[in-house]
């Protein structure tokens, strides 16, 4: 493995891009009048500004998304005070992430209210926006309005080198995050890697992807439900996070249902977004034809008579398709992020079961829609299925969807349980559970610096953190994490168990009760994630070791130690300073060599091992 991070010598970033006025220093109490005032200034902008605003939107979609998300923007904009609470202290840098959809909201929730409660904001425009969306920040004004929110014009590799470096203090080599939340919307993979690059110290805030099932029990109001399904399911071309993976009918009604929804889809406009009644037109990104042709191969012989799955290349548009797969034939589980309605009969509750309490389901759960009645599902709220919780009351939609009016804003929490559904990280620890930046950046950031020496550090620390150290980002990508899940570094090596004998008192009994804590077992491969949180300096002091392994032949086991114990000291740091040094030395040790905090006597360990069995886990 090669050296991930550089060292660059030089002012930080934060110092450096933030507005010079005091309006925007961290740590600061905010005005939330000011906050308000801003808010609404820019609510006010998008109404004045509506008709040139939908122009510039309907190059991407919709009339009916763009009615839809400037409504939801306005929302979130003139009801920022019932949020209130949250906006008490200014915190540091916020880079955020955007979708492929609903770029004003997006952009409303994700960028323009983070700005409110940070000193800066750092965002790049996704590459399907690029032709419309700095079209849309001129007309809004938002560089006037919002000076400490700045919009990358760098590479993906440089603005992760940029945002997920590190400020370090040079007199006693500690670091903190020069980002401190970053807001990420996409898919869980994407979330995954996004989370390893940054520091763990960084609030991540993920919003991914859920099944969000429609269940259509059979005393349902099928005109209700059909209404709901055709706007779940072609809102955005199904390119959501709110459009059902399965739309599970009883087998009593599939019948009236599939007539309905038939009927439905023959009265939708497709073409141009230019034309203001066309509810599908072209996807985001052409490229995703491929992908969703092949989900369509797949899936040929439960195609609807009435739809053949039809793909014009040359517009890049899907059309409307109705896929109808019995779900004791399989449930879906796979997000389309196309306009295809996947239905699925059930006959009873056991066929229900099959599809929730499902692995595939639980990493996924995020809301569950129920139209009609359903003991089943009525249970399914506040169950725990493998020790997690599928569904509250917060993600149980009855009788409406997610869509309508007042169902979803800005203002509350969003998404589900599931691991891939929506989840914030920080610390090492990740929390599955329904996301609202105003809240965590508050809970997570603010509340535990509120006491008055914790905020007069944070107050001062950017005049003391005064070099960055980047990642090298390219290798990092490049990089695979051990397992799939975010989990502790559990990979061993059972080849690699060493026996500290020193401590097994009876030597003379053939068989013997060994103690785990007498064996120590290396890391399979190397502890990356941990290797990621390393300073500059840190890896030095390993590169040395292994100088000091290499000529450990040549050394006898007094002399060895005495150079061991000396690598992390320096001649100019007080005594204090080395043990504090020689400390943080061999805890680093511990997790690239057994990923947890401690383990055998280094000292002994280390002259007595053969390198090889360790050579790749201290190559940093």
């Amino acid at each position: 493995m090669v050296n991930t991070l550089l060292s660059v010598r030089r002012k930080p970033v934060l110092k450096k891009q933030v507005v010079s006025s005091k309006y925007f220093s961290p740590y600061r109490k905010i005005d939330f009048f000011e906050v308000d005032k801003k808010a609404k200034q820019l609510a006010d902008l998008i109404e004045v500004h509506f008709e040139k605003l939908t122009d510039i939107l309907l190059r991407y979609e919709s009339f009916e998304v763009v009615q839809d998300e400037v409504n939801r923007a306005l929302d979130l904009l003139r009801n920022l005070r019932e949020n209130k609470k949250f906006f008490f202290l200014r915190v540091g840098a916020v880079a955020s992430f955007l979708p492929r959809n609903q770029p004003l909201y997006a952009f409303s929730c994700f960028v323009i209210v983070p700005s409110l409660m940070a000193s800066e904001v750092h965002f790049r425009i996704p590459q399907s926006m690029m032709l419309f969306f700095q079209d849309m920040l001129d007309l809004l004004e938002i560089k006037k309005l919002f000076p400490n929110i700045f919009v990358s014009q760098k590479q993906r590799s440089e603005f992760l080198r940029e945002r997920s470096a590190l400020l370090v203090n040079p007199k006693t080599k500690e670091s903190i995050p020069a980002t401190e939340a970053v807001i990420f919307t996409g898919l869980p993979s994407h979330a995954s890697k996004l989370r390893f690059i940054f520091d763990k110290r960084t609030l991540f805030i993920s919003n991914g992807a859920g099944h969000n099932p429609v269940v259509v029990s059979k005393d349902a109001n099928l005109n209700k439900a059909i209404e709901a399904v055709l706007t779940l399911g072609l809102y955005n071309q199904g390119q959501d996070c709110a459009a059902p993976n399965a739309v599970l009918v009883h087998k009593d009604i599939l019948p009236n249902f599939l007539r309905q929804l038939r009927e439905g889809l023959s009265k939708v406009k497709i073409g141009s977004y230019n034309n203001k009644s066309s509810r599908v037109g072209p996807i985001s990104d052409p490229d995703d034809l491929v992908r969703i042709e092949d989900f369509l191969i797949k899936n040929r012989e439960w195609l609807d008579s009435s739809t053949k799955g039809v793909i014009r290349t040359s517009e890049a548009i899907v059309e409307p398709t109705i896929i109808c797969k019995p779900l004791r034939c399989g449930g879906n589980y796979n997000e389309i992020f196309a306009p295809t309605i996947f239905v699925q009969e059930y006959a009873d509750n056991s066929e229900l079961a099959s599809y929730f309490e499902n692995d595939r389901y639980l990493m996924n759960a995020m809301y569950v829609t129920l139209y009609g009645t359903s003991n089943y599902i009525n249970k399914l709220i506040g169950k725990i299925y493998h020790g997690k919780l599928l569904h509250d009351k917060s993600s149980f939609i009855h009788n409406t969807h997610l869509h309508a009016r007042g169902v979803e804003r800005g203002i509350n929490p969003y998404g589900g349980y599931g691991y891939g559904a929506s989840s914030l990280s920080i610390n090492g620890k990740i929390i599955t559970m329904p996301t609202l930046p105003q809240r965590d950046i508050y809970k997570w950031i603010v509340k535990p610096i509120l006491n008055k020496k914790t905020l007069n550090f944070h107050q001062q620390k950017y005049d003391i953190f005064t070099k960055i150290q980047e990642k090298d980002i390219g290798k990092l990508l490049k990089l695979k994490l051990s397992n799939s899940s975010d989990s502790s570094h559990d990979n061993i090596n059972s080849n690699n168990i060493y026996l500290d004998l020193d401590l097994i008192k009876d030597k003379k009994s053939r068989f013997i009760h060994l103690n785990p804590a007498y064996s120590h077992t290396l890391l399979e491969v190397p502890n990356v994630k941990y290797i990621v949180s390393m300073t500059d300096d840190d890896i030095k002091l390993i590169k040395k070791l292994n100088k000091l392994l290499d000529r450990k032949s040549k050394l006898n086991l007094n002399k060895f130690i005495t150079l061991l114990y000396a690598l992390p000291k320096s001649a100019n740091a007080t005594e204090e300073r080395n043990i504090a040094n020689q400390r943080i030395f061999f805890q680093n040790l511990y997790q690239l060599l057994f990923g947890k905090k401690s383990g055998p006597k280094l000292t002994n360990f280390l002259w007595e091992i053969d390198k090889s069995d360790i050579k790749d886990l201290l190559d940093v």
